[in-house]
């Protein structure tokens, strides 16, 4: 019976992983995308003497993605691990998708959500100019100030995603103030996984998942085979 728990657990959770795999790829040209990881592990059961395999919550991957020059002052990239702070109907959110844009209303936007400085206030450019992006996240319009970009640590904090290029923390908590992190004017920084490794990835766990419902197949016609003999010598 434990195999049996074993080898259907195991394929839930192979079905979790791919699920996660299938977000990394699809997201692999979005610039700032932090891909997810996730481990699975054969867990005691509660109470019982069965194990069974369990996936544990998808971490994020702080590895530095490449830069990349574009030239256009609304493009920004960080090194280190800070996060820029958004906006969001929901509360405050997370994003490196540095692809910015200026609203209707002069509001510096990310992912589509109005950009916090350091006090929590959206930071309005007005009616534009000359846009200069600090490596500290100052930012200045034709040389006047207009704020400065707040920026999270998420490290050593549970990231969950919340769309695309969006990240909230886990508990809802609020990210320190990142003070080891830089800002690139004129750069995007692409996604830290790369294709191949997430397809193989993928493929290992199709394959993983194969094996896993051959052996619930196994395993239950094992045990229907032995119950049939030891109901006709009973």
């Amino acid at each position: 019976m434990n195999g049996l728990y074993l080898a259907a657990s195991g394929a839930a959770s192979q079905l979790g992983g791919l699920g996660t795999a299938a977000d990394n790829l699809a997201n692999l040209n979005t610039p700032g995308f932090r891909r997810f990881q996730s481990v699975i592990e054969a867990v005691n059961g509660n109470g019982t003497p069965y194990q069974f395999a369990a996936s544990t919550p998808a971490t994020i991957d702080l590895m530095q993605g490449p830069m990349q020059s574009t030239g256009d002052p609304l493009n920004v990239a960080l090194s280190g691990p800070g996060f820029m702070e958004v906006q969001t109907p929901h509360g405050v959110a997370y994003t490196r998708n540095g692809t910015l844009q200026i609203a209707s209303d002069g509001t510096l936007t990310a992912s589509g959500y109005p950009l916090l400085n350091q006090t929590g206030a959206p930071i309005n450019l007005g009616k534009g100019g000359n846009l200069v992006i600090g490596d500290d996240g100052s930012v200045s319009l034709s040389g006047i100030p207009s704020g400065q970009i707040a920026l999270g640590d998420p490290t050593g904090i549970t990231m969950v995603p919340a769309g695309a290029s969006i990240y909230r923390t886990a508990t809802g908590e609020t990210l320190p103030a990142a003070s080891n992190s830089q800002m690139h004017q004129g750069f995007l920084e692409g996604s830290a996984g790369s294709e191949m490794g997430t397809m193989v990835s993928m493929l290992s766990m199709m394959r993983n998942y194969d094996a896993s419902m051959k052996a619930v197949h196994s395993i239950d016609t094992n045990q229907s085979q032995a119950i049939q003999a030891f109901t006709m010598t009973a």
